[in-house]
């Protein structure tokens, strides 16, 4: 009878180990599946980037602003980046996609978006994800 206790008391103790491995593997799938996006699909990071540029193209470099995230708007403040859009030509001029490159951003992989003026100037777009959004997170001339 004693070696029927020893076993009911392992059974319980291998049953309360294997109950911890699938409760913690069911919290890492779940972390891992609501994390949220690092970088969004190629064509709407290109959207998100060339309407901002469209913006600031046609003058209303606030609208661009408006649009961005906290953290650019963090980095730069509105009258500020204003200022700093009216004194950059090449936000006036056409720009073409010239490439999409994946650059790491806190250890995340992020997608830049890197347009390029008739005078083959560049201008670098990174896009962040924000409460459910895609915006421009950075804007490099």
């Amino acid at each position: 009878m004693n070696s029927a206790r020893r076993w009911g008391a392992v059974s319980r103790s291998l049953l309360a180990v294997l109950a911890v491995v699938v409760l913690v593997g069911v919290v890492a799938g779940v972390q891992a599946f609501l994390k949220p996006p690092t970088k969004p699909d190629a064509a709407v990071g290109q959207r998100v980037a060339e309407d901002f540029l469209t913006a600031l193209r046609a003058g209303n470099p606030g609208a661009a602003w408006d649009a961005a995230t906290a953290e650019f708007k963090s980095i730069d403040g509105r009258e500020s980046f204003i200022r700093t859009a009216a004194k950059a030509p090449i936000l006036k001029e056409p720009l073409h996609l010239a490439s999409i490159q994946e650059v790491q951003v806190g250890e995340q992989p992020r997608a830049e978006y890197i347009f390029q003026s008739p005078e083959s100037k560049m201008v670098r777009v990174l896009v962040g994800y924000e409460r459910g959004t895609w915006k421009v997170d950075r804007l490099t001339l």
